[in-house]
């Protein structure tokens, strides 16, 4: 009797490093994978849900990534836009003209690090964000809540989901508050396929 509650102590105090073994141990597989990946593209599809819309805003297009720092986000549906990241350089298409500029400034910066450092999964790492694990049904789910004061009122937590056979990046998802959040779903990604010059361009 005696042995058996020792065992049971054993495993419930034991039960939360192993968690944290695990979870650490997924964040170093998904970082190693992604030193090999040089592009990726993929389809999208947003859904912005707010309480001041009747019904969630949605879009859909193309994203592509280059390593190690370009980026083209185009809409397709309901209109055509896109915008692109290339160092410090910002080239935009509102649907009508194009706009390009350098020197980005510090909203567009921190935009572009996001958007790569979740891309390959150093954002694991950001120790602004408190963040916990959860694995089902072939999937891994990663919630990231700030923890810089200035940050949560304009982020309230991000959600990501990654596949954990392919470590690709299936769904993101960002909260500004309990009721508004901007849903993305990513599709037919395709890593390592020549991405044309003039996609950056």
């Amino acid at each position: 009797m005696r042995y058996l509650v020792t065992l049971l102590l054993f495993i419930t105090l034991s039960a939360p490093v192993f968690a944290q073994d695990q979870d650490a141990a997924f964040a170093t597989k998904l970082q190693e994978y992604y030193k090999t990946v040089k592009s990726i593209t993929a389809d999208f599809t947003q859904h912005k849900q707010s309480v001041l819309f009747d019904e969630p805003l949605v879009s859909k297009g193309l994203f592509y990534y280059e390593n190690a720092d370009k980026i083209r986000w185009e809409q397709q549906e309901p209109s055509a836009t896109y915008f692109i990241l290339s160092k410090d350089e910002l080239i935009q298409f509102d649907g009508e003209s194009i706009r390009k500029s350098t020197g980005l400034n510090m909203q567009m910066s921190m935009f572009r690090q996001f958007i790569l450092s979740t891309v390959d999964g150093s954002i694991l790492n950001d120790p602004l964000f408190d963040k916990s694990f959860h694995g089902k049904n072939g999937k891994m789910s990663i919630t990231l809540v700030p923890m810089d004061k200035r940050m949560a009122k304009r982020l309230a937590k991000i959600e990501l989901v990654f596949d954990e056979k392919t470590l690709l990046l299936d769904e993101l998802k960002m909260f500004e508050n309990q009721n508004d959040f901007t849903e993305i779903i990513f599709n037919n990604q395709r890593i390592n396929t020549a991405i044309p010059a003039s996609i950056f361009q």
